[in-house]
C-alpha cells in the first residue's frame, strides 16, 4: 500500500515536471501584449478580426514572441508575420495580455450580476447597474 502511494506521488511529480511551463518571462524582448507561441497544431491567420481565413501555419513554423498591435472586441489579436498584418484567434495561441481585463456584463437567470463565487468571480464588475430593481 505504501509503495503504491509513493509510486503515484512520483508519477505525478514526473508528469508535472515534464509539462512545459509558459511564463510571462518567455518573451522578455517584447514589452506589453504578446503572442508567445502556437497552442494548436496549426494556427489560422485571418485578414481581419471578423474577416476570412488567409492561410494556416503549422505550429513549428509559427513565429514566437510577436507583439500584439491590436485586440478586437471578439478577442482576435493582430500581429505582424513576414511583414504582413494578420489576425489570430486567441484559442489557437498562447498569449500575454497586460492591463485590466474587459468587464463581463450579462444578466444571470437567477437574479443579477452581484454574486461573486467560484467561477463567477468578478462577474458584473464595471458594468452599468440596472435601474429600478433591488440588488
Amino acid at each position: 500500500m505504501r509503495t503504491n502511494v509513493l509510486l503515484c506521488a512520483l508519477a505525478g511529480a514526473v508528469l508535472f515536471s515534464a509539462a512545459p511551463a509558459l511564463a510571462a518571462d518567455d518573451c522578455p524582448n517584447v514589452t506589453g501584449n504578446a503572442v508567445l507561441s502556437a497552442r494548436t497544431p496549426q494556427v489560422d491567420l485571418y485578414d481581419g478580426p471578423t474577416g476570412r481565413r488567409i492561410k494556416s501555419l503549422d505550429d513549428d513554423k509559427f513565429p514566437k514572441c510577436l507583439a500584439v498591435a491590436q485586440q478586437a472586441p471578439n478577442m482576435m489579436l493582430q500581429v505582424t508575420i513576414d511583414g504582413q498584418a494578420v489576425w489570430v484567434p486567441p484559442h489557437m495561441v498562447n498569449y500575454r495580455l497586460l492591463g485590466k481585463k474587459p468587464a463581463i456584463c450579462r444578466n444571470l437567470a437567477m437574479g443579477g450580476d452581484s454574486t461573486k463565487v467560484g467561477s463567477t468571480r468578478a462577474l458584473g464588475e464595471d458594468c452599468p447597474k440596472p435601474k429600478g430593481g433591488t440588488q
